[in-house]
């Protein structure tokens, strides 16, 4: 008999198995530190899950989430992702602050 990767994964002792789809890594601009971004697809669903190695945090500076209309779309999903990521930066940018590598916090999830 030939299995199929989805077929592979259905006895119930497998719990939410995703697909890896891609990989992306990158700094921010005068920041070294390397942000890596994951995108995974549910087996047995067409949405995309989003996964990032750090999130951006600057005191007194916000930006507003990104919004994703589309979760079938890997560009959309990743550009979401990174959205997020740059809009903060860019924000305490305008602000006249200077970027740190502390404005990055490690997902503690991310694996």
């Amino acid at each position: 008999m030939s299995w199929s990767r989805e077929e592979a994964l259905t006895d119930p002792a497998v719990v939410k198995p995703m697909k890896l789809l891609s990989e992306f890594r990158f700094s921010l601009r005068d920041i070294r530190t390397e942000i890596a971004v994951r995108l995974y697809q549910p087996i047995h669903s067409i949405d995309i899950l989003v996964r990032r190695s750090h999130d951006i945090v600057v005191d007194g500076v916000q930006a507003p989430a990104s919004v994703c209309e589309n979760l079938s779309s890997e560009g959309e999903v990743l550009h979401a992702a990174v959205n997020d990521l740059i809009a903060v930066y860019n924000a305490a940018r305008a602000k006249g602050l200077k970027p740190e590598a502390s404005w990055l916090r490690p997902n503690p999830d991310f694996r």
